[in-house]
């Protein structure tokens, strides 16, 4: 059986659980709904529908509306109607302004009437490891049967490939080696690659490839580290880091799991939720980096400037509950003189420059191999 992964699926399920009232109302808030939509090319989006909330959190009347979009190169918007026409593939922000000053904003995707989208361009992968390529389809046709299959692996040596399920196994260092997910209907044929990368760490450098999916998108890898250290209360916790670091030696990217606990075996956390003022929190048994209280995560940007922050957080689906925002797979490897650690990790961050707007959410997914170190020195004794 293969599984399809939707893109939308996720940012789709934080606007389900959203209640568009403000959370926060001090002051006017313009809401648009739906949130999120998505069009294909060539297609036509009714205007969304404006609700503007005043300070007190009463409904208001916002007057006239004017519309814009950006980028204009993947769609377009009516001014004074707010209807929506698809131009080509990508996402675009739709806002709203009032007579008043006040906006609101949304997000439009625009799809091709068949699209493939790789969620994981380029796999990190420890030798033994196994990995299966999550993909998202949009169709035009939601009915239409689809067929979807992967090009043989180029180089077997490395790593092989199911050809009809995408499941990778790796065998030997090397890469990056291509591979091609493919998808038909009986109308469209389209495919994407990425590649796969088998590492021993006989360099000793841990590497990572992560995907940012929301209203900041991200494909990229760098370097990644992992320890365990000492806590406040001299037991031992985790932390992984992967970051992409810019040409002037600054962090330009990056992300953090952290667990309470150290890793000493092959295991899957859950990753929890955890807000900015617990993060901030730097005295006491409250403190998120040197008295973790449970398993969380951050993905942090220097760009756009001021820059971004999300924190791990829970999201609802629409049909039923979920008791993390994620997980981290971990595979543990024993070498002399210590272990390297490989995995994989997805979770659900909300952005704390947009915490109240359900546009905030991103999904991150990452693939990562590094050794795994000893730190004494992170948090005071």
């Amino acid at each position: 059986m293969r599984l399809h992964l939707f893109a939308l699926t996720v940012a789709a399920a934080a606007i389900g659980a959203c209640d568009l009232s403000p959370s926060n109302p001090l002051r006017p808030v313009l809401r648009l709904y739906p949130i999120l939509d998505s069009v294909f090319v060539g297609d036509l989006l009714p205007p969304r529908v404006d609700t503007l909330w005043d300070a007190n959190g009463n409904l208001a009347n916002p007057g006239p509306i004017t519309w814009t979009i950006n980028p204009t190169s993947v769609a377009t918007i009516n001014a004074t109607t707010g209807e929506i026409h698809g131009v080509s593939k990508g996402a675009a922000i739709i806002t709203a302004h009032d007579a008043a000053g006040d906006s609101g904003r949304a997000l439009v995707i625009v799809s091709r009437p068949l699209d493939l989208t790789l969620l994981m361009d380029t796999v990190f992968l420890m030798p033994g490891d196994t990995f299966t390529i999550p993909l998202a389809i949009q169709k035009k046709d939601a009915l239409a049967s689809d067929t979807v299959w992967f090009d043989p692996s180029p180089s077997t040596p490395v790593y092989t490939i199911t050809t009809d399920s995408g499941l990778v196994t790796a065998q030997s260092g090397g890469g990056p080696i291509k591979y091609i997910a493919h998808v038909a209907t009986s109308t469209d044929t389209v495919a994407d690659t990425g590649a796969v990368v088998v590492t021993d760490l006989s360099s000793g450098e841990g590497r990572f490839y992560m995907t940012v999916l929301g209203t900041a998108i991200r494909h990229e890898g760098g370097a990644a580290y992992a320890m365990n250290y000492t806590k406040t209360n001299g037991n031992l916790a985790f932390r992984l880091t992967d970051s992409l670091i810019s040409a002037d030696s600054t962090f330009y990217e990056r992300l953090m799991i952290t667990l309470p606990d150290s890793v000493i075996a092959t295991q899957t956390v859950a990753i929890d939720s955890m807000n900015p003022q617990e993060a901030s929190v730097s005295l006491g048994t409250l403190n998120a980096i040197c008295n973790p209280l449970r398993p969380w995560g951050l993905w942090s940007s220097v760009l756009p400037i001021p820059g971004i922050r999300a924190y791990s957080n829970l999201v609802y689906p629409p049909f039923g509950t979920t008791d993390s925002t994620g997980y981290l797979s971990l595979r543990y490897q024993p070498v002399s003189g210590g272990a390297v650690i490989g995995g994989r990790f997805v979770f659900t961050a909300r952005r704390t420059d947009l915490y109240y707007d359900s546009l905030g959410i991103e999904t991150i997914h990452g693939t990562f191999v590094a050794p795994l170190v000893q730190n004494d020195n992170l948090c005071p004794s």
